[in-house]
C-alpha cells in the first residue's frame, strides 16, 4: 500500500473510531509545511466548540506499517495519541483573535534562513546572520508535545500591530516562557537515557502489574540488575567514566522545556556571562533547532572538522525539519557577538 493509500484507510479508520466514541466534529487530512520546508500529512478534528485541537503527523506510523504494524492497531494508536492529547488545550480559536490575550503567549525560534525562504514571505521575521527569528504563540510546548501557532503577517493585521512590537513582546516573553538551560554534555546524555530507559520501564510495568515480579532493568539495556531508584546513579556513573576518555568540555543550551532552544543563543546576556564564566570564546555548534554545543575556542578542533561533524549529523541523525545550520558560529566575549 502506497503512503496516498494509507492516509485514506486511517482516515476512514480514525471516523469510524470517532463515531463509535461520540467524538463530535469532522475529521480531516491536510497538507502541513513545516520548518525547512518539509510538507507532512497531518490528521485532525475540527469541532463545533471552535476549540484548538491536537494534530498528529503521520509520517512515522507510514513507517511502521511498512514494517509490518496492522493499519487497525495503528489507527487506534492514532486516536488514543489525539484523546490524550486533547486534554489540556483549553484554546479557543477566538482567543487568537484577541490580541491581549494572545500577547502573553507570544514567543519566538531561531530556523535557518534560507531554507525556509518561501515560508519567510509571508511571516514576519529578523535576519540573523544566515538565521530567522521567527514568531509564535505558545499553546502548550515540552519535550514531548508542541502546541504552537505561527504568527504571519495577515495576523498583525487583524491585531493592528506593528512588527517591531511583536519583536518587543517576543523578545521580552520566550527567556521567561522558555528559561536556558546550560548543562555539561555528559548531564544531557545521561538525562536522555534515564528518560528513555524510565519510559520503557513504565510501560513494562503497565503490561505486568499483576505478574507480581521484582522491578528490574532488562538485562538487554546493558545496565544489569539495578533497582529503578539506583539507576539514574549508575547512568551517571558510566557517562563521566566515557567523560575521562574525551578531555573537550562541551555543554548544551536549551531551555527548560527541550524544544525549540536553539533561540537562546539572542537571550540577552546569556552567551556573555557563559563565556565570562569560564573565560574563553565559544564555538556553536547548530546541532538542531531545539539546541547548540559550546565548546570553549581552545579546544585543538579545526573549524573543518566541526563542520563535517555538523554536516554528518545532519545528514544522519536529524530529520530534515529539525535542521538548524550546516556550519558552526564563533562568540567572541570581547566584543560580544556571534560570527559564522
Amino acid at each position: 500500500m502506497n503512503y496516498e493509500n494509507f492516509v485514506k484507510k486511517i482516515h476512514g479508520e480514525f471516523e469510524m473510531l470517532a463515531e463509535r466514541k461520540g467524538l463530535s466534529g469532522r475529521v480531516v487530512i491536510r497538507d502541513v509545511v513545516k520548518n525547512n520546508n518539509v510538507h507532512l500529512k497531518s490528521i485532525s478534528v475540527v469541532n463545533d466548540e471552535n476549540q484548538a485541537t491536537p494534530t498528529i503527523y503521520l509520517e512515522s506510523y507510514y513507517e511502521e506499517f511498512c514494517q509490518g504494524k496492522d493499519i487497525s492497531m495503528i489507527a487506534n494508536e492514532i486516536f488514543e495519541m489525539y484523546a490524550k492529547n486533547s486534554y489540556g488545550l483549553n484554546f479557543k480559536m477566538e482567543d487568537f483573535l484577541n490580541y491581549s490575550y494572545v500577547k502573553k503567549k507570544i514567543a519566538y525560534k531561531v530556523i535557518n534562513y534560507d531554507m525556509n525562504r518561501e515560508m519567510l514571505k509571508t511571516v514576519p521575521h529578523l535576519h540573523i546572520l544566515d538565521l530567522a527569528i521567527v514568531f509564535n504563540i505558545v499553546i502548550e510546548e515540552d519535550m514531548y508535545n508542541s502546541a504552537t501557532a505561527l504568527i504571519k503577517k495577515e495576523h498583525l493585521d487583524m491585531w493592528n500591530v506593528s512588527k517591531r512590537e511583536i519583536e518587543d513582546v517576543a523578545l521580552s516573553n520566550t527567556p521567561k516562557l522558555m528559561p536556558p538551560v546550560i548543562i555539561r554534555m555528559e548531564d544531557m546524555l545521561a538525562e536522555m537515557i534515564i528518560n528513555d530507559i524510565s519510559m520503557n520501564w513504565d510501560n513494562e510495568e503497565d503490561e505486568s502489574a499483576d505478574t507480581g515480579q521484582e522491578n528490574y532493568i532488562k538485562e538487554d539495556c546493558v545496565y544489569g540488575e539495578n533497582s529503578k531508584e539506583k539507576m539514574p546513579e549508575y547512568v551517571r556513573e558510566e557517562i563521566e567514566k566515557m567523560k575521562c576518555d574525551d578531555k573537550i568540555d562541551m555543554y548544551v543550551l536549551t531551555n527548560e522545556k527541550r524544544i525549540n532552544g536553539a533561540g537562546t543563543i539572542f537571550y540577552d546576556g546569556l552567551l556573555k556571562k557563559f563565556a565570562d564564566k569560564i573565560e574563553k570564546d565559544l564555538i556553536i555548534i547548530p546541532s538542531s533547532i531545539h539546541e547548540v554545543i559550546l565548546i570553549p575556542s581552545d579546544n585543538g578542533i579545526t573549524d573543518e572538522e566541526v563542520n563535517e561533524m555538523i554536516d554528518e549529523v545532519n545528514e544522519n541523525e536529524l530529520e530534515t525539519v529539525e535542521i538548524l545550520s550546516n556550519h558552526m558560529y564563533l562568540y567572541r566575549r570581547k566584543e560580544d557577538r556571534i560570527y559564522m
